[in-house]
């Protein structure tokens, strides 16, 4: 890949940078605009960018959306009887709706107020709520949704939002994660886009927990990371070039086994060759340390990550520009009442009490460049 600039973009660049000088004061008033999110949003991952300039940008997200249920009791699913206005949670109409309004404000404030244009989640009942949420909830026609029932025994699933003005799904396949205990998890969605004739695909995830400790229950992550190589390289043994973006809530950070060795998912320095499987861009914000996308025991952890493949690494089609995923944490997605120093997400429920948060985790984001 050509990292090299010309005297034309330097130039370009250049003037840039001195309009935007001049204009700081034009751009601090567009912001008082926007809702306030506090000097917290400093905590966010700067994007480290590589030099080539892209024609245009695609940005991808995550997002784990505790437990996004309906409040309809489904017979054929145990797991959300606690997620029902007679449940152990009280999970009524109105506190399902102000969950929707909470997803909605996020979804909306990402990508600098346009949202992304492709979204995974995990988390969620059913395609129900989906349509709940992108019919009634953000701008009606503006997403589109692409999702499949998992095997999981808590009844939770995986999915994807895409804005049906940028892309075009073109199929989706589910793999099933075998743990070899007989107990069920959620598939790893495939699916395939199309955009101005190129195609790439993104897999969603999301791995098994930690129930147990960590490392008891590390196999059945390495069960799940098995089954993404396998996809991978089959994907890359058709074109070696293959555009791959692969999101979840891994339930592992960067430098655990799973991801780190098995995967085989490293940073990317942007400069250079490449030796590995993926290009992991949350493992830059891990090494910072400043934040993650999830709160445990008063230690952050960066569970929810962003990867591609190499083959976004070079100029056609999907383009690597910012090779760290940003951490989404505005201060409206933030537990107030915590110490300001940590400030985690503010979840919807602890426990069994009904704090009235958006979601237990933060989103991450990243904008990829298209040629």
């Amino acid at each position: 890949m050509n990292l090299s600039l010309s005297m034309p973009s330097l130039c370009s660049s250049l003037l840039l940078l001195a309009l935007a000088a001049c204009s700081g004061s034009e751009t601090h008033s567009r912001a008082q605009d926007r809702p306030a999110q506090g000097k917290d949003d400093a905590r966010q991952t700067a994007p480290r960018s590589v030099p080539n300039r892209p024609d245009s940008y695609l940005t991808f997200a995550f997002y784990n959306l505790e437990n996004l249920f309906d409040t309809e009791d489904d017979p054929f699913n145990s797991g959300d009887d606690e997620f029902t206005p007679g449940g152990a949670n009280q999970f009524t109409e109105e506190r399902l709706e102000r969950k929707m309004a909470n997803i909605a404000r996020a979804i909306r404030a990402m990508n600098e107020y346009r949202g992304p244009d492709l979204l995974g989640v995990c988390e969620v009942e059913n395609r129900r709520v989906l349509e709940i949420l992108t019919q009634e909830y953000l701008p009606n026609g503006v997403y589109s949704i692409v999702h499949a029932e998992s095997p999981d025994s808590r009844g939770i699933d995986v999915a994807m939002l895409y804005r049906t003005a940028e892309l075009t799904h073109l199929r989706t396949t589910m793999h099933r994660v075998d743990l070899g205990t007989g107990r069920p998890t959620r598939d790893i969605m495939e699916a395939t886009f199309q955009r101005q004739g190129k195609t790439f695909t993104v897999l969603v995830n999301h791995w098994p927990s930690r129930l147990g400790g960590e490392e008891e229950s590390e196999p059945r992550r390495v069960a799940a990371a098995q089954t993404a190589v396998r996809i991978i390289d089959s994907l890359r043994a058709i074109d070696p070039n293959a555009d791959v973006v692969m999101m979840g809530d891994f339930n592992d950070e960067p430098h655990n086994r799973a991801i780190h060795d098995v995967l085989d998912a490293r940073a990317y320095s942007g400069t250079g060759a490449f030796d590995h499987r993926m290009v992991n861009t949350a493992a830059p914000v891990e090494e910072e340390g400043r934040i993650g996308s999830y709160f445990y025991k008063k230690d952050w952890e960066l569970i929810d990550q962003i990867m591609v493949s190499p083959g976004v690494l070079d100029d056609k089609g999907l383009v690597l520009y910012e090779t760290a995923e940003t951490v989404f944490a505005p201060d409206f997605l933030r537990d107030r009442r915590a110490d300001r120093d940590a400030r985690p997400p503010f979840r919807t429920y602890k426990g069994k009490f009904f704090l009235g948060g958006t979601s237990d985790h933060f989103p991450v984001v990243l904008r990829v460049g298209w040629k």
